[in-house]
């Protein structure tokens, strides 16, 4: 059974900015082995099919090749490969694709020491980690979606798109005092009473294309 402890693990880290990667390699060092640090995907992925890596730290976003596509190509050549996300986007489909993709954590990039720490624990022991703060933003987005019906949602998308009453009313085909009626609710659960407050509900919760 492959049971190599995080203590006793290789590991590549990799990241298109190298002064973070340099701050995570300084964190890890102390208690990993840190092989190398690479700033782009295709260099990562040529030293992993020319050493033995056991686990994978890598970025989400780069040029050429995000990392969850990095981690698969690199599994395709060593399958016990492990993989940790690190991300700046805190949606719900970054984690499935990862998780989908076989990578064992992810967690948002401006992760703290001791959360990185604890999550390469858990992940030694087998677990499956997501970040704390990543969880609470996904099920606080997914309380505001079920919070809004489907029209709530359209009306939403229109007042963005800055029409007016009259002109969401012509749209949806419904009275304008329908359409005030859902104005009034949004503003409400939005817990706001203007239009700034509104939008800034709407983008925090990802309410709108």
């Amino acid at each position: 059974m492959y049971n190599v402890k995080w203590r006793d693990m290789k590991l590549i880290l990799v990241d298109d900015h190298r002064i973070l990667i340099e701050g995570i390699r300084a964190l890890l060092e102390t208690a990993h082995e840190v092989l190398t640090t690479c700033t782009n995907p295709q260099q990562a992925l040529l030293f992993i099919r020319q050493h033995e890596v056991d686990a994978l730290i890598t970025d989400y976003e780069m040029p050429g090749m995000n990392g969850i596509q990095l981690f698969e190509a690199a599994k395709s050549h060593n399958p016990l490969l492990k993989g940790i996300l690190l991300s700046m986007h805190d949606e719900r489909i970054v984690v499935k694709r990862a998780l989908a993709a076989g990578m064992q954590g992810v967690l948002l990039k401006h992760v703290t020491p001791s959360e990185l720490t604890m999550a390469l624990d858990k992940i030694s022991q087998g677990h499956t980690y997501i970040s704390a703060e990543l969880t609470q933003k996904v099920m606080q987005r997914d309380a505001a979606n079920e919070m809004l019906s489907e029209r709530e949602r359209q009306v939403l998308q229109l007042i963005v798109e800055e029409k007016t009453n009259k002109q969401i009313a012509e749209i949806l085909f419904l009275s304008e005092r329908t359409v005030e009626t859902y104005r009034k609710n949004l503003f409400r659960k939005a817990n706001t009473n203007n239009i700034v407050g509104l939008l800034k509900y709407a983008f925090a919760n990802k309410l709108i294309e």
